[in-house]
C-alpha cells in the first residue's frame, strides 16, 4: 500500500508498507470491507467566484498557470465538481444583474458581459485543464425590480408576477454559458434562502421553492433542448435540512423535477440530519455546496485548526451519505476578498496580487488527501473504528482501487492496525495529522 501524510510540519509526505497476514489480530484496528457500499461520489471541488476570478486575473501569466495546476493539475486536488454563481454574490466586486429593465419581458437585454471579464475566462481555463469539471450555478438574488424590497440585497421575497421571467433568466443564463463553452449540469433555486443578509439575498419557502420548481424553473431549463439541468434544492444549513427536504420533496411532482439537495456547513456538523434525508431520500444526490473558514466566527489564525475544521466536515458529510463537497472560494486575495460587504473569509490559497506571490495554506493539503485519491464513481465502503481518536472514512473506486483517510485531531500520536480481512499493517497518525491510505 501507499500512504500520504499531512501534519503540522510536513505537507504530502509519501511512503508505503506491506500488508501481512495476521487473522488472530483484534486491538486497536481499524477496519474497511470494501464488498460493503453505500452512495456514489459525484466529485470534489470549490467555487468559481468573481473574487476569485478577480484575484487570479491579477496574478502573472506564470503564476496563473501555477495556481490553476494546483486545483485541476495532473499533480494537482484533481477537482471536479465546483460552483459557481448566477448575477452576483457577496463575493463579487458589486451588485450586478444580467437584466435590469423591468420592461424587458423578452429579456432582449439579458447579456453576461460582466461574467466574460472574470469569471468565464477563469472557468474556460479550468476547463482546459480538466474538461470533465462538473458545475453547479446558485443565484443569490433576482434583479431588483423583481423582488419585494427593491434591491438586491437585504432579503426581500421574489414577487410572484416575476416567476416565469425569473426563471427564463436562468434558463438564457444557461444557454448563454453553453455558447461559451461552458456546461451548467445543475442550478440550484437560491443560495441560503432563509437568510436575510447585508448582501445579496432573498427568501423562499419550501412551498415557495416546490411552486417554483415545479410550475417556472424546470419548464424553462427543458426548453432549452439537448443535456438536461438538474434542479437542487435548499442550499442552505444543515439543521433545517430534513423539515426543509419533506416539505419541498413532499408531492410526486416535485420528487421528479428536483435532483439533489445542496446544504452548507455553517451552523455545525448536523450529520444525523444529512443521514437522515439521504434515508427519506436514497435517489437524491446530496451536495455539500459550501463551506469556508469565516473571519467574523474564527479568528484563531491557526492553519491546522482551520484545515480540521475541513477534514472533519468532510468525513462527517460523506459517511452519512453525501455526494460530493464543494469549497467556498478557490483563491482570495491577501485580505480574504474582494467582497462587497466586507465579509471576508480564510481560503485554501491566498494570493498577493501585489507582489505576484501566493500562499498553499494547510487546508489545501487537507482537502486534496480526500479529492486527489477518491474519483467521481466511487462508492463510499464501510469503515470501523476502534476509538473516536481517529475519523476516518473509505472508498472503492471505479478502477478498483481502494482508499481511506484518516484524521487525527488530537495531540498525541494514535498507533494502530489497518484492516482488510486478514490482511493487516501497522500505522501510527501524529498528533494533528491526516493520511490518505492507497492500495
Amino acid at each position: 500500500m501507499k500512504y500520504y501524510l499531512t501534519n503540522s510540519s510536513e505537507n504530502f509526505v509519501e511512503g508505503s508498507k506491506d500488508f501481512v497476514l495476521n487473522p488472530g489480530g483484534e486491538m486497536k484496528q481499524i477496519k474497511v470491507y470494501p464488498a460493503v457500499t453505500y452512495q456514489t461520489m459525484l466529485g470534489m471541488g470549490a467555487a468559481f467566484t468573481e473574487a476569485a476570478a478577480y484575484t487570479w486575473s491579477k496574478m502573472s501569466r506564470r503564476k496563473k498557470s501555477e495556481l490553476l495546476d494546483l486545483y485541476f493539475g495532473e499533480k494537482g486536488s484533481h477537482y471536479t465538481y465546483c460552483r459557481t454563481h448566477i448575477q452576483s454574490c457577496d463575493f463579487a466586486l458589486g451588485n450586478y444583474a444580467y437584466v435590469e429593465d423591468e420592461t424587458d419581458a423578452k429579456l432582449k437585454t439579458f447579456q453576461v458581459d460582466r461574467d466574460r471579464k472574470y469569471l468565464i475566462p477563469l472557468i474556460k481555463a479550468a476547463l482546459k485543464k480538466d474538461k470533465s469539471i462538473s458545475l453547479l450555478a446558485s443565484p443569490w438574488s433576482p434583479p431588483p425590480f423583481m423582488k419585494t424590497n427593491g434591491e438586491m440585497n437585504h432579503g426581500g421575497k421574489l414577487k410572484k408576477e416575476y416567476y416565469e421571467r425569473w426563471a427564463a433568466v436562468i434558463a438564457k443564463y444557461v444557454q448563454e454559458y453553453r455558447k461559451n463553452g461552458i456546461s451548467v449540469n445543475s442550478v440550484t433555486v437560491q443560495n441560503e434562502p432563509l437568510a436575510t443578509q447585508t448582501w445579496d439575498s432573498c427568501i423562499f419557502t419550501a412551498a415557495e421553492e416546490r411552486e417554483y420548481v415545479c410550475n417556472y424553473l424546470r419548464s424553462a431549463l427543458d426548453s432549452l433542448g439537448g443535456e438536461k439541468t438538474g434542479i437542487i434544492i435548499w442550499d442552505h444549513n444543515k439543521e433545517k435540512l430534513v423539515e426543509r427536504a419533506g416539505e419541498t420533496l413532499a408531492t410526486k411532482d416535485a420528487a421528479e423535477k428536483i435532483k439533489g439537495i445542496a446544504f452548507h456547513w455553517y451552523t455545525g456538523d448536523h450529520f444525523e440530519e444529512v443521514q437522515e434525508v439521504r434515508r427519506m431520500f436514497p435517489d437524491k444526490e446530496l451536495v455539500l455546496s459550501e463551506g469556508c473558514v469565516e473571519y467574523s466566527r474564527n479568528s484563531s489564525k491557526d492553519p491546522v485548526a482551520y484545515a480540521e475544521i475541513y477534514a472533519h466536515d468532510i468525513i462527517g458529510n460523506f459517511n452519512a451519505g453525501t455526494n460530493a463537497f464543494i469549497d467556498w472560494n478557490m483563491y482570495l486575495d491577501a485580505q480574504g476578498g474582494p467582497n462587497h460587504a466586507g465579509n471576508y473569509c480564510d481560503a485554501p490559497v491566498m494570493c498577493d496580487t501585489e507582489n505576484d506571490t501566493f500562499t498553499v495554506q494547510k487546508s489545501y493539503y487537507y482537502i486534496k488527501h480526500f479529492s486527489r485519491f477518491i474519483q467521481p464513481g466511487a462508492k463510499r465502503m464501510l469503515l470501523s473504528r476502534y476509538t473516536d481518536k481517529i475519523e476516518g472514512t473509505g472508498f472503492v473506486n471505479p478502477d478498483g482501487g481502494k482508499t481511506a483517510v484518516l484524521l487525527n485531531k488530537t495531540d498525541e500520536t494514535q498507533s494502530f492496525t489497518f484492516c482488510e480481512n486478514e490482511n493487516t499493517c501497522e500505522l501510527e497518525l501524529t498528533g494533528h495529522s491526516i493520511m490518505t491510505v492507497c492500495w
